[in-house]
């Protein structure tokens, strides 16, 4: 009979620990890991920004949507916004001399 108390107690007092922690779940690519990745791909592969990080999306099968959170927390947003403008895919921001 003691143990039966034993065991409901612990059991008891387990689930309340669990209780009150937050379930830690790790992301699956967080935004150093993109970075990493996608200047890999630009400086090795000779791929441009927009392209390596929708060939990280492909291989990670992840929705590109998700991923502009992360592009927009980091330099990636910069550097995507220069290649832009070399490309002429969106308007400089400010005038250039040459």
């Amino acid at each position: 009979m003691v143990e039966s108390m034993n065991i409901h107690y612990y059991s008891s007092l387990n689930e309340e620990t669990m209780a009150k922690q937050k379930p830690k779940i790790k992301p699956k690519l967080t935004l150093p890991e993109l970075i990493q990745k996608v200047d890999f791909l630009v400086k090795n592969d000779d791929m441009k920004y927009a392209e390596a990080i929708v060939e990280v999306c492909e291989q990670l099968e992840l929705e590109p949507e998700d991923v502009a959170k992360l592009v927009k927390k980091g330099p990636l947003k910069n550097k995507l916004e220069v290649e832009a403008m070399n490309r002429n895919i969106i308007k400089r921001t400010t005038a250039s001399l040459y």
